[in-house]
């Protein structure tokens, strides 16, 4: 009797933990999944229930982190909150070690933020993508976004030199609401969570980037 009585407690407690539907990225899924392309830079791209998300490859800043450029719209309705804290990686080892967001913004200097005012989501705003910026310079684009020093290396991949600096703060997506035809783009910091570190070579890369939104797992 006890046996069963826990039984049904657990099984009561698995329906009321439904897992969260993953969308993993695959070229064959044509109906989901696509190459998509910004300033001629290939992002993986998925779409399932009105809403679309596609990342370009992850940047090792060889001191542990990784950046990676994300994209998110909404074609469907209603409005959705997106919010990066939530978004994660497994690394290539074989333990496959959780790399969690932290908020890099925060940890630089405010007055970039100071400077540019605090627009939420400014890098939507400025339509910032991989091949207007690279870390450490923003680009002015419409809607605002301020204009960081020198130009873009057109021919670098998104992200490039990486390990000289990182985006300026008003270049990371942060939370906010993505109502139907918006679009947010910006770049997220993601290290290892806490626990025995592990050592990030400069040339490992991770192995799955997870993005859930609106309750879908977008996998790549």
């Amino acid at each position: 009797m006890k046996g069963l009585a826990l039984s049904l407690l657990f099984s009561t407690a698995a329906l009321g933990q439904a897992p969260a539907k993953i969308i993993t990225f695959d070229r064959a899924d044509t109906e989901h999944c696509k190459i998509a392309f910004a300033s001629g830079r290939p992002l993986l791209e998925s779409t399932y229930d009105g809403t679309s998300v596609a990342i370009a490859l992850p940047v090792n800043r060889g001191d542990g982190q990784f950046l990676i450029f994300v994209v998110i719209a909404r074609t469907g309705a209603p409005a959705i909150q997106v919010d990066p804290k939530d978004f994660y990686a497994l690394y290539s080892d074989a333990s496959r070690t959780r790399f969690s967001y932290f908020d890099k913004a925060a940890e630089m200097d405010g007055q970039a933020l100071a400077q540019a005012g605090d627009q939420g989501m400014s890098a939507s705003n400025a339509h910032i993508d991989p091949g207007s910026i690279r870390p450490g310079e923003v680009t002015r684009g419409p809607g605002g976004g301020a204009a960081g020093s020198g130009s873009p290396d057109p021919d670098g991949p998104p992200g490039a030199q990486a390990g000289a600096g990182a985006p300026n703060p008003q270049a990371y997506l942060r939370r906010g609401k993505i109502r139907q035809g918006e679009k947010v783009a910006g770049w997220v910091a993601l290290r290892q969570a806490k626990g025995p570190k592990i050592e990030v070579h400069s040339a490992n890369m991770l192995d799955e980037v997870d993005i859930p939104v609106n309750g879908i797992v977008f996998r790549f």
